[in-house]
């Protein structure tokens, strides 16, 4: 067990599979880990808009990389630039920007791309635009429907066990919805790092930095409730339940005359949800509250933390259901898998329930 009790070991987390023999390594180079975002929507096309969607994809570089340069060269702020969700930077991924520029300012995008995106921009990296659209609207934090995945697993171990575990998927089972790596920073400090910023011992004036560290804060009690659920033995759907709504946020608390409860969890019309912690009390009731209670009462100090900072109660589906799963084997040792998550979902937590998989020795998933 790690002797730092906010420390990030995605190994030490439970898994709904059970334990596996299986073993291999991920991310060895950026095209082994592909990531493509699924808006679900069209931009509308307005031929006057200040707002140019940009489809981009990249090679060894990152969200932020990306958006830093467009900052610089297009000499606009950072806050006008729009984007949905940030991607790695040891991966080749597909995503959309926006960026607001004047209502009579033209762009020849391909042209510009060449001049001011080109590969001694982002040593090591490549980045091509694949698709510009003139609309009204800025690109909004989290909008993006969905991510689609394609994974190269190099030198598994126990293949069968995989192979037998990923059937199990097809045939409807899930994962744990568990926050991956990314969110707890490079070398999982960031909930240590958020608990003596709490506590005083430093301030953040960086509004951005604050901002991830609390986040941080969440998705690790998050995580600690989601492990003491599967430790617990709790049914699948329980009495005191809160579920989400599919395509919603809204949520409702589980009756007992909810009869047909359990149908619509496995329909994917409702999700069992766990808590993201704020200020706001729980609706939450009986042995899911309870549980939920255990963990404040574990780390009270970082729920405290969360009310300081004014942040509100909020829901996060518990289980995950994979779409478009597949499994095949180029190599007698390497595996390549594919899936598609919804939003804020990470790859890290399919892999984690498959076997133990561990990054290449050049991966670094964020920087």
């Amino acid at each position: 067990m790690s002797e730092n009790p906010y420390s990030y070991v995605e190994s030490e987390l439970p898994r709904l599979l059970g334990n596996s023999s299986v073993s291999g390594v991920y991310k060895n180079k950026p095209e082994d880990f592909e990531v493509i975002e699924v808006l679900g929507f069209s931009p509308e096309v307005v031929e006057k808009g200040q707002q140019h969607w940009l489809r981009i994809r990249k090679v060894g570089v990152n969200t932020a990389a990306i958006e830093k340069q467009l900052s610089r060269a297009l000499k606009i702020h950072p806050r006008d630039i729009g984007y949905s969700g940030m991607k790695d930077r040891m991966a080749v991924t597909e995503q959309w920007f926006s960026v607001q520029l004047p209502a009579l300012q033209s762009m020849d995008w391909p042209a510009w791309f060449a001049e001011h995106m080109h590969a001694e921009v982002f040593p090591g990296g490549q980045v091509t635009l694949l698709e510009a659209v003139r609309s009204h609207r800025k690109l909004r934090r989290g909008v993006h429907k969905a991510n689609h995945f394609r994974l190269r697993l190099k030198a598994v171990e126990n293949a069968d066990d995989l192979t037998q575990r990923v059937q199990q998927l097809v045939a409807g089972g899930a994962v744990a919805n568990y926050f991956g790596p990314q969110r707890f920073g490079k070398h999982g400090d960031n909930v240590g790092q958020a608990m003596r910023m709490i506590q005083g011992e430093f301030q953040v004036r960086d509004r951005k930095l604050r901002s991830i560290l609390l986040s941080s804060v969440r998705s690790f009690l998050f995580n600690q409730y989601l492990a003491q659920r599967i430790q617990s033995n709790l049914p699948y759907v329980n009495e005191g339940d809160v579920l989400i709504l599919e395509g919603s946020q809204s949520y409702f608390t589980v009756s007992a005359d909810d009869k047909d409860i359990v149908e619509r969890v496995q329909s994917g019309d409702v999700h069992v949800s766990g808590p993201m912690f704020g200020e706001a009390p729980s609706p939450a009731k009986g042995r899911p509250a309870e549980l939920e209670q255990h963990v404040l009462d574990q780390f009270p100090a970082l729920y405290e933390g969360l009310c300081a900072a004014r942040m509100g109660h909020e829901r996060r589906p518990l289980w995950l259901r994979i779409s478009d799963l597949a499994l095949t084997w180029p190599e007698e040792t390497v595996a390549e898998l594919s899936f598609t998550l919804p939003a804020g979902a990470f790859a890290t937590s399919v892999l984690a329930e498959l076997g133990q998989f561990t990054e290449g020795e050049h991966a670094n998933s964020t920087e």
